[in-house]
């Protein structure tokens, strides 16, 4: 073998381990792309689960509110009607003129006590709206 065959065999030799080289780089940027995409997808479709997943929760939080909001305002609005038509009975002049008195029991015994109008409204609005819960089947 004469030097200048020994010297294109190296140069084959070395052409060949460098494309080799160079396929063997192509193919792992590749996979690597490859893998990263995937990985991309994955995080994109993991974020998008967890989104709808607090968007769920938001909206359940939004009319769980507004639900809440509407009973506080019926409440409002029954208790002010009560209230209304408890003060309305109050003015009539035979109740104006009736010593209402209350009985209260305790350990020492029995005994009874005026009851003033106002006072009387305060202990009567509850009894009345809870009648009147009864009465609706709220």
């Amino acid at each position: 073998m004469s030097l200048e065959k020994i010297l294109e065999k190296i140069e084959l030799d070395a052409r060949q381990e460098a494309e080799r080289i160079l396929f063997e780089a192509r193919q792992k940027a590749e996979q690597i792309k490859k893998e990263a995409g995937e990985k991309a997808r994955e995080q994109a479709e993991a974020m998008l689960r967890q989104a709808e997943v607090e968007a769920r929760l938001e909206a359940s939080r939004i009319i769980t509110q507004a639900q809440l909001q509407k009973r506080m305002e019926l409440l409002k609005t029954r208790r002010a009607l009560i209230n209304r038509v408890l003060a309305a009975a109050l003015q009539k002049d035979e109740l104006k003129k009736a010593r209402l008195k209350k009985e209260i029991i305790s350990r020492d015994g029995v005994r009874q006590e005026n009851l003033p109008s106002d006072r009387l409204l305060e202990e009567l609005t509850q009894a009345v709206e809870n009648d009147v819960l009864e009465w609706l089947r709220i």
